[in-house]
């Protein structure tokens, strides 16, 4: 049985059901949105040649100043393209029916999971309590019954910088994070109770 906290929605009597063939649709729209953003950041940077990996590993700064790996740099910019992708194309297959970059909040002691609404979230950060978003889960795209908080479906863009052959893995929390031991595919199936949250790469498709 799901457990998740959070106001109801009437909009969820309007969206149409997931079945296989509507989230296969999905998936496929997702891995053309990769290709897309690897194409279109790439031949931005690089034009008709990949990165080397020490292209990869160089400090560059981005957007807030921040010094980071171009690696990084280059993902931020592929995940705002992707998004912006899959905006469009789950209007069409699902409107309704799903979440860019939504923040949830798992209580490890409950095994709660509560959505906190864009509108919470821009509360926490302009009175600077950031505190309260450690340990949120934000997936790149939810698939939801119209009501954020009943989740259906999970999805993950990653984009490795210079190798796209190999697979690339769900992130690992580090030491001193409440889900530290645990990775991100991990936390999305106990916190959403989803059997298999997708992760979405150019080229490759999806994978797990």
């Amino acid at each position: 049985m799901r457990t998740f906290a959070t106001t109801g929605s009437s909009a969820a009597a309007a969206v149409k059901l997931l079945d296989a063939a509507l989230k296969q649709q999905v998936t496929e729209a997702l891995e053309e949105c990769a290709d897309k953003a690897r194409t279109t950041v790439i031949l931005a940077n690089f034009g008709t040649r990949s990165p080397t990996p020490q292209e990869c590993n160089e400090l560059v700064r981005d957007a807030q100043g921040r010094t980071i790996t171009r690696a990084m740099k280059l993902g931020e910019e592929m995940h705002r393209v992707a998004l912006q992708c899959a905006e469009e194309r789950l209007t069409e297959l699902r409107p309704g029916g799903f979440s860019l970059e939504p923040t949830y909040r798992y209580e490890l002691d409950s095994g709660k999971t509560i959505w906190l609404s864009p509108a919470e979230v821009a509360r926490i950060r302009q009175h600077g309590s950031l505190g309260e978003l450690k340990g949120t889960l934000v997936p790149d795209v939810v698939l939801h019954t119209g009501d954020p908080a009943q989740v259906e479906a999970v999805y993950d863009f990653k984009f490795p910088c210079a190798d796209v052959t190999r697979q690339a893995e769900w992130r690992k929390y580090p030491a001193g994070h409440p889900y530290f031991g645990r990775n991100q595919g991990t936390m999305y199936r106990i916190a959403f109770k989803v059997a298999k949250p997708v992760m979405i790469q150019p080229w490759l498709g999806a994978g797990l």
